[in-house]
């Protein structure tokens, strides 16, 4: 049986902690900053919080909800064939 996107992206993440390279996450804040990173060519992409409430008019200091957060993550998860961890 073959494995879910999710779950091969969730492995491919687990690799590059193993790789014999040093894992730099680079933080996107949006889909658009997500893909110009995916075509930088980065391994993995990290979120941040206080990036993505900033984009979004909020200040930092968990102001902006979590499902707002989460959305913007699955958007951004979605979007680049890459691993992406969220902060």
């Amino acid at each position: 049986m073959s494995q879910s996107p999710q779950s091969q992206k969730a492995e491919a993440f687990r690799q590059l902690h193993h790789g014999p390279k040093l894992l730099l996450l680079i933080n996107a804040w949006d889909v658009a900053s997500s893909l110009i990173l995916e075509s930088a060519g980065v391994s993995a992409i990290a979120t941040t919080s206080a990036g993505i409430a900033s984009s979004l008019g909020y200040p930092d200091g968990e102001q902006i909800s979590r499902l707002e957060m989460l959305e913007v993550v699955a958007r951004i998860a979605k979007a680049v064939q890459l691993p992406v961890t969220a902060d």
